[in-house]
């Protein structure tokens, strides 16, 4: 059984967006028991109305996962309404990744005091997603207490998009050294976006033989959403 929620893009200038419906695996959650229908997602993403169904009929008997899930497609269709229901009874049965998903439903809604209550949990519950939200909440505070305390805990992680979100959240802010020190950390987990990234700072500082060393590795590698 697959979990979905809205991740949150890495674009350049920092910004905190929704994204894609993205499956994450159910390992490290109180879910990974619960049984249900899968989304099954047609040619254009979109979930197919089938098993859109199966998920909600699932959702109403009680399943955390098919609460979320569905919660999370409703939010890809723009029903935040019909979103904020699912997320919050899936968030209260349990669910980490409803939390983080109703975080940001909040933090796009323009509650970010909310969303950040409700990432607090879930960072403090181990989901990486949560603690790159309230890294980008803090930088619009300029808390950089907080910056570092999750920080630390996102390169523990090992997951190569939540650390090169760090590093354009600190690119962005003039942060270079930090940038540099996140893209490095997901460059050598193999993230050719880091690799990019990177690549650029060291262009800027004249250092063009390590940026095109760099770039050629890119690429080579994947890109990790």
């Amino acid at each position: 059984m697959r979990f979905f929620r809205v991740h949150l893009s890495a674009r350049k200038d920092g910004a905190l967006l929704a994204g894609p419906l993205t499956g994450s695996p159910v390992e490290g959650t109180d879910d990974a028991a619960a049984v249900g229908p899968e989304i099954d997602l047609d040619d254009d993403g979109q979930a197919t109305p089938e098993s859109l169904a199966a998920v909600r009929a699932a959702a109403e008997r009680g399943l955390p996962v098919a609460m979320a899930n569905y919660g999370t497609a409703l939010h890809s269709a723009g029903d935040q309404t019909g979103a904020l229901h699912w997320y919050t009874k899936a968030w209260e049965a349990g669910n980490v990744i409803a939390g983080f998903n109703l975080g940001a439903l909040h933090q796009t809604a323009g509650n970010p005091h909310q969303a950040r209550l409700i990432w607090e949990q879930a960072a403090t519950l181990g989901d990486v997603d949560a603690m790159l939200g309230l890294v980008r909440l803090a930088f619009e505070r300029d808390d950089r207490l907080t910056i570092e305390r999750w920080t630390r805990r996102i390169y523990a992680q090992d997951l190569a998009f939540p650390i090169t979100a760090v590093g354009v959240a600190f690119g962005a802010r003039g942060y270079t050294s930090e940038a540099l020190r996140a893209f490095t950390i997901a460059g050598d987990l193999g993230d050719a976006y880091a690799m990019e990234y990177r690549a650029e700072i060291l262009a800027d500082r004249g250092e063009h033989e390590q940026a095109a060393t760099l770039r050629a590795r890119a690429a080579g590698a994947e890109r990790m959403y």
